[in-house]
This record gives C-alpha cells, structure tokens and sequence, in this order.
C-alpha cells in the first residue's frame, strides 16, 4: 500500500510539473508580445529567465516520464522545438535592437539624424522642401503600416527629389553636400527596411513567422506528450493497482496458512500432552512419558509434566519402601525381644558371677 501510496504521489508530481510547463509556455508567449508590442527590453529578459525555467522543467519532466516507461524521444523533440524558439526569439531581440528600440536609439536615431542631416542641407526653396515632406510622409507611412506600397512611393519621392536636386542650378558645393545628405539618408532607410523584412512586418513574416511556427510546434508537442504521459500513467497506475491487489491478496493468503499452521500446531501439542494424561489416569504408568523434538512453549510443558510425574513415581517407590518397612517391623521385633534368647543374654549380663557357685 505504501509503495501504491507513493506512486499515486509521483503522478501528481508529474502532473504539476507539466501543468507548470504548459503554464510556463504561455507566459513565454505573453513576454513574446509584449516585447513586440512595447519593445522594451525587459520582456525579452523576463522571456529569458522564464524559458531557463522551463528547461530544467522539461529534464525533470524527461526522469519522471522515464521511470513510466515513456521514451525520451518525446522530450528530445519538446527541448528541440524549445530551443529553435529561443534562438529565433534572440533573432528578433537583435534585430529589433538594430532597427531600435525608441525612436531615439538604433537605425530609428540614424535615420533621424541623418533627415535633419537633409533638412540641413537642402537649399531654402518651397518645392525642395516640399519633395521633402513628401519623402518623409512615406517613410512614416511604412513605419507606421509597414506596407511596401508606401517603400515603393518612399522610392518613388526621393528620386524626384534627388533628380532635381542634381539638375537644379544651386552652387557645386551646396549641391554636393545635399546630394551626400540625401544618399546617406537613403541608405539608412535602406539599412532600416532590410532589418525589418528580416524580422518581419507582421508575426506571419520573417523571423517572427520562423519563431511563431516555432512555438505553435513546441506548443502541440507538449500536448501531445501531456497526452501521451497522462494515458501511459493511467496504464501505469493501473498496473500499480493491480500489483498492489495482487500482493495484498497474496499476503493474506499466506497469513490465513500461517494461522492455520499454527494453530494446527498448538492444538497437536495440546492433543499430546493430553493423550498423555489420560493414558496415566487409565494406567495408572508413571513410566509414561510425553516426548516432544520441539522447542517451544509446549515442549517446557512436557518437561515440567515429566518431571512431575517423575516425582510422583519417586514418591510412590518411598511410600512402597515405607510401607514394607512397616510391615517387616512386627516380625523383628518379635525376633528380637522372643523369650529365651531374651532372658538369656539377660541372665548373662546382670549374674556374671553364678557361673562359680
């Protein structure tokens, strides 16, 4: 029962170790969006610790499933799937990080920067500037939307501007550092949109899709391995229970032939001694004795008994003895004191001297 006792523990351990993955798994995914919804960098350090969590969840998980005889392939696969989530999670992490995190820092500050750069440079005339609204309309429309449509418009813009600039009559030298200005520009721009194809404008796209399919993998694996330990448990507790029957059954059994023996035992000696007795009190012989090769209780009793009858024998061989000595009495003493011899040893004894006269 103690050993049914602690199996039925090890299945609920197991159950709360992965009801906790399952648990872990979806905070995971909580720190997920809120990192590409905030893109703070805390939610990818709480995503981090949180998954290190799961690791050490998941090799506990894989020596519980073992002692019920479920293969460690299944964890295998489960810290396999685990593992390329993480690494495309830390893919989206440094691309985020490179395209920035505030509008101050990463590609969005160098685009910024260089913008103003632009705006610096480019001559004081309405249609320049206003090319360059336009310019900047579509960047922050594909910001904004990430839609190629406002990339191809963003294109579109500033080669006008960057034609007319070229073909416009400002000085060499002014003309020369709008026309840096704007290819810098261009190329951050540039930089910025690369790094976000590469993570992708929505999470069906780049490297969140990669990691998105990563974790739904992950996801129904665990599942399935919930599904599969919960049935090969059942069929273990099932067998548990059955062994256990079996062996509670078995003990009783040989407790009621234990008993039995036993009893069998008691009542064989008692017999015996008693069988004893009666043939004593129907013979009336003392020579009678109860032999035993055991070495119980009951084989004391037969040596006490023996004993005791022992003494009775020696008791009644004294009396035998008593009473043949009284019976002989009579006869010596009349020997003894009889007439003649009497007087004669008498007459001798007290007339020494008559004998003389």
């Amino acid at each position: 029962m103690n050993f049914s006792a602690s199996t039925a523990q090890q299945e609920i351990l197991l159950a709360q170790n992965t009801s906790k993955i399952e648990a872990g798994v979806l905070q995971l995914r909580l720190h997920e969006k809120n990192f590409l919804v905030r893109k703070k960098v805390s939610y990818a350090e709480q995503f981090n610790y949180q998954i290190t969590n799961l690791k050490l969840r998941i090799e506990k998980l894989k020596e519980d499933l073992k002692e019920i005889n479920i293969s460690s392939l299944e964890t295998i696969s489960l810290s396999q799937n685990l593992a390329n989530y993480e690494r495309f999670f830390s893919k989206v992490v440094e691309a985020q990080r490179r395209i920035g995190f505030t509008p101050q820092d990463g590609l969005y500050g160098e685009l910024s920067d260089a913008a103003n750069n632009v705006e610096a440079t480019i001559p004081d005339s309405v249609i320049f500037l206003k090319m360059m609204l336009e310019v900047r309309s579509s960047e922050k429309n594909y910001m904004l939307l990430f839609d190629d449509k406002y990339l191809e418009k963003f294109n579109n813009d500033f080669d006008v501007l960057h034609n007319s600039v070229k073909t416009s009559f400002l000085m060499n030298s002014q003309k020369k550092l709008t026309l840096e200005a704007l290819e810098a520009y261009k190329a951050t721009f540039s930089l910025l949109t690369n790094e976000q194809q590469k993570l992708g404008h929505h999470y069906d796209q780049g490297f969140q899709k990669t990691m998105n399919q990563n974790a739904i993998e992950f996801q129904s694996n665990l599942m399935s391995l919930v599904k599969q330990s919960n049935e090969a448990s059942s069929e273990y507790m099932s067998k548990i229970m059955k062994i256990t029957y079996a062996l509670f059954i078995l003990a009783l059994l040989i407790s009621i032939i234990t008993a039995w023996a036993l009893s069998r035992n008691i009542i064989s000696a008692i017999s015996h001694i008693k069988n004893a007795i009666m043939k004593i009190s129907e013979s009336n012989d003392l020579t009678i004795v109860v032999e035993t090769k055991s070495k119980d209780e009951f084989a004391d009793i037969a040596k006490v008994f023996n004993y005791m009858i022992s003494n009775f024998q020696t008791l009644l061989t004294s009396i035998k003895k008593s009473e043949t000595n009284s019976e002989k009495a009579p006869e010596i003493l009349s020997e003894t004191f009889s007439e003649d011899s009497f007087w004669d040893d008498f007459t001798l004894e007290l007339f020494p001297g008559d004998e003389k006269k």
